[in-house]
């Protein structure tokens, strides 16, 4: 593989495409150009990313995603399913049940084996690793299984300059051969019995439901705006759509007129909208005996931006005594850096928004044919809520439509970073008002409040971060880089009828075409 810089941002004619590595863009490309729908595009880069990007995503990993194809929208959530197994914190793939449920949904145009062919291609001879790659690989080379490190480590401890997986190729041999999920599992079973008991199933049905909806202001040409994402306890995206909501009823109430003052307030909503999510930030640990997903987002962003209106005009001691009252300040809100990663597509009027997981870095940090096995946070903590099945993730995949038609699809990695920059990113838009399309806006500067700091890009507005200072806030400085981002952003929008923009963001390796 080339080591030529990815492209970050792209202006393409009647399709879009953004993907975390090239390999997987030129992928989805390629299926394009023979003919393939965006669901084709999206298992041929998610196979790619799997072989590429192999410390946030795997086939034994989940995924959740929100579509709008042939003017019907709906919504997928494959998550990993939790096993009653002592001392293990491996769960149950969602992916693979996902892959052979859109192969059987009639929706690929192009035989499965074509679909595999750029990932087989790029495991068997090999590529060199990206930046995130080898972020993820100094951070994680301690605790990799051996087999891990084989693939992707010297026997100095060094990442590899070049990294083949042939057994991961094979992984995609008996993948493209199988007719059914049954069969596929039970030929990698019989050749390699993995982590799972003989009488245990590896069965995890995936969930189809429509997608969750918010109304938003009309545009400026007053055409009705709604944003779409995937519903259910196992996704975040009821929170992004609560901060969406918070957004725009903050821009109702004139609380975004003062710039420095807006930019507080988002601050403050992302704070108090993290803390009322049923599950402690980082660790997905269930606060409450039955979390919900079903809630009355109206009636909440109103109680939300009432606090924030309250806390913009408090003094800062009484700002900070209610801040010490959430998760934000002292260590204890300390969470990781791990990340997923997001696929957008759009071929004429079809959109795809898909993120994947498998929790932390490499996530089990165990190997299985050439692939890391997904992590659960749920059986690490042995901290389940009542009755559940599947593991709690932050992935808030998202489409935008506008008069009906979806223009934008947008996704970020990150852990809880996924939330804050999708929910800036709306906010930018849909609170302040800026005009610039989203590619444009993904390079504008951010910040997120994580771990009893403001995470904040160097080139951030100078008064905007004087006033954060004088309200009692400590700074981070987060530089364009994997090591410490703040959120990775891919997005695909519609500009008119046949111009397309595609936008992966600044700190990412992603590439956009």
């Amino acid at each position: 593989m080339s080591g030529e810089a990815p492209l970050h941002v792209h202006s393409s004619m009647g399709f879009g495409i953004a993907t975390p590595v090239a390999s997987a863009t030129a992928a989805a490309n390629a299926m394009r150009q023979q003919g393939g729908s965006v669901f084709d595009m999206y298992l041929a880069a998610l196979a790619c990313a799997w072989v590429a990007d192999p410390a946030n995503c795997s086939p034994f990993g989940r995924m959740q995603g929100v579509f709008s194809v042939a003017g019907k929208a709906g919504c997928l959530n494959a998550p990993t399913a939790v096993r009653r197994v002592p001392e293990s914190d491996v769960p149950v793939p969602g992916n693979i049940a996902a892959w052979f449920f859109i192969k059987r949904s009639g929706r690929l145009r192009l035989p499965v084996r074509a679909l595999l062919a750029p990932a087989a291609a790029l495991a068997q001879q090999g590529f060199a690793p990206t930046m995130g790659l080898t972020v993820a690989l100094e951070s994680e080379a301690p605790a990799l299984s051996e087999p891990l490190r084989a693939i992707y480590l010297e026997e100095t401890g060094a990442p590899r300059a070049h990294v083949r997986n042939p057994e991961l190729a094979d992984l995609f041999r008996i993948l493209a051969e199988s007719e059914s999920e049954d069969d596929f599992w039970r030929i990698l079973r019989a050749r390699d019995p993995g982590p799972w008991s003989p009488e245990e199933t590896l069965d995890n049905s995936v969930r189809q439901a429509a997608p969750l909806t918010l109304d938003l202001d009309p545009d400026p040409d007053g055409r009705p705006q709604r944003l779409l994402t995937t519903g259910a306890i196992e996704t975040w995206g009821t929170w992004t759509l609560l901060g969406a909501a918070v957004t725009v009823e903050l821009r109702r109430r004139r609380a975004l007129v003062d710039f420095s003052r807006a930019i507080e307030a988002y601050v403050l909503s992302t704070i108090l909208l993290l803390d009322r999510i049923p599950f402690s930030v980082g660790t997905l640990e269930p606060k409450v005996g039955r979390p919900s997903v079903d809630l009355d987002i109206s009636s909440e962003a109103s109680a939300i931006v009432e606090r924030v209106i309250r806390l913009l005009d408090a003094p800062v001691e009484v700002l900070w005594k209610e801040l010490k009252s959430t998760y934000f300040p002292g260590p204890a809100s300390w969470t990781d850096d791990a990340n997923t990663n997001h696929f957008a597509f759009a071929s004429g009027d079809d959109f795809l928004s898909f993120t994947t997981s498998i929790g932390p870095w490499f996530g089990s940090k165990l190997c299985w044919w050439g692939a890391a096995l997904g992590y659960s946070y749920a059986m690490k903590s042995n901290s389940l809520f009542q009755g559940q099945t599947h593991d709690v993730t932050e992935m808030s995949p998202l489409i935008v439509e506008v008069a009906g038609a979806p223009t934008l699809a947008i996704g970020s990695a990150g852990s809880e970073r996924i939330l804050g920059s999708l929910t800036y990113l709306l906010f930018l838009r849909f609170g302040l008002g800026f005009c610039d399309d989203m590619a444009n806006l993904m390079a504008k500067p951010r910040v997120f409040p994580k771990d009893g700091k403001l995470r904040m890009h160097p080139d951030f507005w100078p008064d905007a971060r004087a006033h954060l200072e004088a309200r009692g806030f400590e700074i981070a400085p987060t530089g364009y880089e994997p090591y410490t981002h703040v959120g990775m952003v891919n997005a695909v929008e519609r500009l008119d009828s046949r111009r397309y923009k595609s936008g992966v963001d600044p700190s990412s390796t992603g590439s956009a075409l």
